[in-house]
């Protein structure tokens, strides 16, 4: 028996999954899949979607460890007329579960996301 206070190992108990990236205080969405709006831009006349590469991060992979954003702190002051929006998709290529989706479904459903906002915006 553990001793008061302590708990027994065990190999199947499920652990907690870490939601803070490694440089943020922030809480990360638990699956950072779809669309994010990440700078809505100053009268937009372009729309830039930014895609994270295989076992990437909607949100860490562009996320330096002093907390700047890529995109939202660097690429929009240069850009300043142009919507940024990050996607993220089920990526992981290891572990425990791989994307059981193809490349051409994953890029239906980018431009399928990416119709949706267009019309609810009715910019660009």
């Amino acid at each position: 028996m553990a001793p008061s206070g302590m708990q027994r190992w065990n190999p199947f108990r499920k652990r907690p999954k870490d939601t803070t990236s490694g440089c943020s205080k922030e809480p990360l969405e638990a699956t950072p899949l779809g669309l994010k709006v990440v700078v809505e831009g100053d009268d937009p006349v372009v729309d830039i979607i930014a895609v994270h590469g295989l076992n990437g991060h909607r949100d860490k992979t562009w996320t330096a460890a002093n907390n700047v954003h890529w995109l939202r702190d660097l690429l929009s002051s240069d850009i300043p007329n142009a919507r940024i929006f990050c996607w993220g998709y089920d990526a992981n290529t290891h572990g425990g579960r791989m994307s059981c989706q193809y490349l051409y479904s994953h890029a239906t459903t980018l431009v399928s996301e990416l119709c949706s906002e267009r019309s609810l915006t009715d910019t660009i």
